[in-house]
């Protein structure tokens, strides 16, 4: 059986691999042959990586898991890392540390797409290394990093001049209303300053979010295609129909829904639940 499986290069093997779940491509693979084995360390089959289904699926499954998951998250990321030898180009994790973000900024310059929503603890000085060794990146998830500021997201904008796919949501802010959520119009004026050629761009629930900072989306990113503001109370009607307006490109719109239009509280919360 070996035969033909070693026969293939490592690039066929490698989109093989890629169409795995997160965990049987780590744990399983190596298991099934040597010439799988070889290849499960083959940094082509490590290139594209996404985490969050095995994340999430140990969430649910352990309560609490999240809260005490630092030191295993930050040994699978940097056995992840090492097996791509630097060729990671797509990264999609949750719950990171400070350590394991700066160890994906110092190991993984060729990436183009990286995802480290609910990494509440990770901080500026961990994002900033970020944004100054990976330029190449496309695509940004900094969904619920609450200790991030206004900072980390003008200089990915300013170093990162391919980005064009910017999440910003703040759906888990209700748990921590004892910090100081970071400020949706500071950061608005960020991104229509520093974030010009973004064409997807989620604000979920910035409350802080009005139509003064919406309005520096506008006049900034020309290029918007979808814009999604679901549950941002700030902004009015008026502004919303200007964005429309002054972004011809702008394709899908999420707006929030009036809360004096719904029928109750929970519907607002219905749109990223």
């Amino acid at each position: 059986m070996e035969g033909p499986w070693a026969s293939l290069m490592s690039e066929l093997l490698a989109d093989v691999f890629v169409r795995l779940p997160f965990e049987e491509r780590l744990k399983t693979v190596p298991l099934v042959c040597k010439a799988w084995k070889t290849a499960s360390h083959d940094p082509h089959c490590w290139r594209d990586v996404d985490m969050e289904p095995w994340i999430k699926a140990k969430s649910e499954t352990n309560y609490g898991w999240e809260f005490d998951c630092k030191e295993e998250l930050e040994d699978v990321v940097k056995v992840v890392v090492d097996r791509s030898q630097g060729q990671l180009r797509r990264l999609r994790t949750m719950f990171c540390s400070n350590e394991s973000v700066q160890y994906i900024a110092e190991n993984c310059p060729l990436l183009i797409e990286l995802s480290i929503s609910d990494s509440v603890l990770v901080e500026d000085d961990s994002a900033l290394l970020v944004a100054e060794n990976c330029r190449r990146l496309e695509s940004l998830d900094l969904s619920d990093c609450y200790l991030l500021t206004t900072r980390s997201v003008e200089v990915f904008g300013r170093n990162c001049c391919s980005l064009i796919t910017f999440s910003r949501n703040m759906l888990r802010s209700h748990e921590f209303t004892g910090m100081d959520l970071p400020s949706g119009d500071q950061e608005a004026v960020a991104i229509g300053c520093h974030m010009r050629s973004l064409k997807h761009l989620e604000l979920k629930k910035s409350n802080s979010l009005t139509d003064f900072g919406l309005m520096q989306i506008a006049k900034g990113c020309k290029n918007i295609e979808s814009l999604n503001i679901a549950c941002c109370s700030g902004v009015s009607p008026r502004a919303m129909e200007n964005v429309s307006a002054m972004c011809p490109k702008l394709k899908s719109f999420v707006k929030p829904i009036n809360p004096r239009m719904a029928v109750n509280q929970k519907l607002i919360w219905m749109l990223w639940d």
